[in-house]
């Protein structure tokens, strides 16, 4: 029979007893948790404690076919941080508070106004529960109250608010979706500005309307697109499908735009001499008209499709720039064609910016005026 050595035979009675001191992971039931749907985050009354934080929480449900309607339970408080609130709110449940689950984060529009951004994305970055694939948006009138309101309808197992901002719900090119990964990036980022969507409430009609957005740029008072912008905006950036209204040559029309590819850059000469290219290409259909439509003048409907998109986009871009906003990303764009020795300084640029001249070419491609029988 073999004997192990005694420094071995030493090492394997220490390694059996400090097995005996090693703790176990800190786990706990599920029954011991809460979790939370949505994060609202606004400006409060009390100077001290300037921010307030509104969660929404899931309650817990034996069955969600036997639950006739959504059930949620809310803690609000307020705190000189965002840290501090919460800290509060969590000695105000006997369950632990799990953000795990929580997709939407809406933003006080006086919050946003404030230009409290960084302190808001710094808090949610650091914690390490909340997703970076989670929405980010702008409540008005607050966003406490828009995630306290329950549309008639609501399903018991899925907020309504995440149909809006998931692909696998409404499909709409007025809704923008921002991540909060995107939020930070843009916000660090030096030649590309933030769009975040903005929800409305229509307290009559008990739904929500999210078709406008909030133009975010690092030292600038927010500004808001309307509908037609937020459109163009999302079809610059996202490539979604849209409706154009098309009012030309006594022709009025709709034309459905199901498939859209973009290429935008800057095109740099010298300092002096800045271009921007946009070239957009719109394939679809007619889906409404007021009068008879033939199929041998589709050409002509073409040429008016292209004639107005091209006029829309180009008031879009000449908007953004007079204003100082970069929302499509162009000083990107410039930065990663020039050496870093040769650029401009960041308020060179923007003034290169405000007057580069703007070309837009669109190709457009109408297929067929639809089909009526």
């Amino acid at each position: 029979m073999k004997y192990l050595p005694p420094k071995i035979n030493a090492s394997i009675v220490i390694l059996i007893f400090s097995t005996f001191l090693l703790s176990g992971c800190a786990f706990k039931d599920i029954d011991k948790s809460v979790f939370v749907a949505m994060i609202a985050i606004d400006t409060s009354d009390d100077e001290e404690k300037p921010y307030k934080v509104t969660l929404k929480l899931y309650e817990p449900t034996g069955s969600f076919k036997e639950a006739t309607e959504p059930e949620y339970s809310y803690l609000t408080e307020n705190g000189q941080s965002l840290s501090e609130a919460i800290r509060k709110m969590e000695s105000y449940s006997d369950k632990e508070l799990e953000f795990g689950h929580s997709k939407l984060i809406v933003l006080g529009e006086e919050l946003v106004k404030e230009n409290k951004n960084k302190e808001i994305m710094d808090f949610l970055l650091r914690r390490a529960d909340i997703q970076m694939i989670s929405w980010i948006t702008v409540g008005r009138p607050t966003a406490e109250e828009v995630i306290k309101m329950v549309p008639q309808g609501e399903s018991a197992a899925y907020p309504e608010l995440f149909n809006y901002f998931e692909n696998n719900g409404t499909n709409t090119p007025y809704i923008v979706t921002t991540h909060l990964f995107k939020f930070r990036r843009n916000m660090k980022e030096n030649g590309i500005d933030t769009v975040l969507p903005i929800i409305e409430m229509n307290k009559e009609a008990e739904h929500f309307e999210v078709n406008k957005s909030l133009l975010i740029a690092q030292n600038k008072e927010p500004h808001e697109l309307n509908l037609l912008n937020t459109m163009i905006y999302n079809m610059l950036t996202r490539n979604t499908d849209a409706n154009l209204l098309i009012n030309e040559n006594g022709d009025y029309f709709i034309a459905y735009i199901d498939s859209i590819k973009s290429k935008y850059e800057v095109n740099i000469k010298d300092q002096h001499d800045i271009k921007l290219d946009l070239q957009i290409n719109l394939n679809g259909s007619i889906s409404e008209s007021k009068k008879p439509m033939k199929s041998k003048d589709l050409p002509l409907f073409n040429e008016e499709l292209k004639k107005e998109s091209e006029d829309k986009i180009t008031k879009f871009v000449m908007e953004m720039k007079n204003l100082g906003y970069d929302p499509l990303g162009f000083g990107i764009n410039y930065k990663a064609k020039v050496l870093h020795n040769r650029r401009m300084t960041d308020a060179e640029w923007m003034e290169a910016y405000k007057k580069a001249k703007v070309n837009v070419t669109v190709v457009p491609g109408l297929k067929s005026t639809g089909s009526i029988q």
